[in-house]
């Protein structure tokens, strides 16, 4: 049986597109209101100066159905506890994200499970001990925010307060779980694109996913650990990540995201699964069988970039990504392009344009992939090609 599904956030197209892998019909408010998520699903566009207090009158104009969040709603939790009051959350609540939102409790049950995780300061940066750490915001979320501590005091921007936290050197990862009512389970682990320069992203902001990674049993076995330690420790139920960098074939945990991340897809397509499934499982008092545990393997990896704007920029109105929103294909089959803005859309740099996909025979296949096709893109946007 169909679903209505409220999905709100700064930017929900990859979860309402999940959902609607998952037989569920989507309703949507975000910031930007892309072409091919209004060619697809009801959409809302909340303006930037009511984000994120305008939810609560957008939300009753909604169907009186349940409601998720995406990123970074998770940073708001007096927001979501009254959103909550207007429609059912099939999501986490504000206890728990503050459990996974607190950088010291984490440190704390990863430490008495004997794992792995970077030092911290909370209090500030007096006495650090010598090394390299980062300054993070405690409401971040994308990466943004974060940068190298450099001796001083970081002042917060925008009132935010900072923590400072260890910089492990390796490669960036992503791992997905689905947590319901008896076991937690890992969906898979994706490698993490971060501050990529062909993609225009600033440092340490996130910029696309490349997966499945390919995990050894023991490697396996660590992640599934890592997830049931800190679903069990925090409360977390339904679909959650946990970044991680992979040091030494270890993985470091450094931030829980308490919801559909934006990995997730890079999953579903490569693995075959409709993960929003399991966030229905989690929360739907109805919803009784848990969708099939994904496979361990994948006839390949599927890549996924985010192109950031180098210069200010006028969107054009046509392109390689103009069939995506004219033709969309099944949502079960990757898309070329994804996040795809209206025609004639002004875009300050810095900001994200839209999403392209890749698919290979492996990890560096899709990150080879990807590269060309963002070269394509700025010869197109920033060239001088005609469109």
């Amino acid at each position: 049986m169909k679903q209505d599904l409220i999905i709100l956030g700064a930017s929900v197209r990859a979860a309402a597109f999940s959902a609607l892998r998952a037989n569920l019909r989507p309703w949507c408010i975000d910031l930007f209101g892309d072409a091919d998520l209004c060619a697809r699903c009801p959409t809302k566009t909340i303006a930037p100066q009511d984000y994120p207090a305008g939810f609560v009158d957008m939300i009753r104009e909604a169907p009186a159905v349940p409601w998720i969040f995406t990123g970074a709603l998770e940073n708001r939790p007096r927001l979501i506890r009254r959103l909550a009051g207007l429609r059912p959350l099939w999501g986490n609540d504000p206890s728990v994200l503050a459990r996974a939102r607190s950088p010291r409790r984490v440190q704390k049950l990863l430490r008495a499970a004997g794992l792995p995780c970077p030092a911290l300061s909370i209090d500030g940066a007096a006495g650090l001990p010598p090394g390299r750490w980062l300054a993070k915001p405690r409401r971040g979320a994308g990466g943004k925010g974060i940068r190298p501590w450099n001796g001083q005091p970081a002042q917060p921007r925008g009132g935010q307060r900072v923590y400072y936290q260890e910089y492990i050197e390796g490669e960036a990862c992503a791992a997905i779980y689905a947590s319901e009512r008896t076991a937690t389970h890992l969906l898979g682990v994706t490698r993490q694109l971060v501050g990529e320069r062909w993609l225009h992203a600033a440092t340490f902001h996130y910029c696309g996913s490349v997966g499945p990674l390919a995990l050894t049993p023991s490697l396996r076995g660590h992640f599934e650990r890592l997830g049931t330690i800190l679903a069990q420790g925090c409360g977390l139920r339904g679909l959650f990540g946990i970044d991680c960098v992979m040091r030494d074939g270890i993985p470091w945990p450094v931030e829980i995201n308490p919801r559909y991340t934006a990995s997730v897809e890079v999953l579903e397509y490569a693995l075959g699964f409709s993960a929003l499934g399991w966030q229905r499982v989690a929360f739907e008092r109805t919803a009784t069988e848990p969708p099939p545990i994904p496979a361990n393997h994948s006839s390949g990896c599927i890549g996924k970039a985010i192109l950031f704007a180098k210069s200010a920029l006028i969107f054009p109105a046509k392109g390689p990504w103009l069939e995506t929103v004219q033709s969309p294909g099944s949502v079960h089959v990757v898309p070329a392009f994804a996040d795809i803005p209206a025609a004639g859309q002004e875009m300050a740099a810095g900001r994200p344009i839209l999403t392209f996909f890749a698919r290979g025979n492996s990890p560096d296949a899709c990150f080879d992939s990807l590269q060309q096709t963002a070269a394509d893109l700025d010869r197109r946007l920033f060239g001088d090609i005609q469109a």
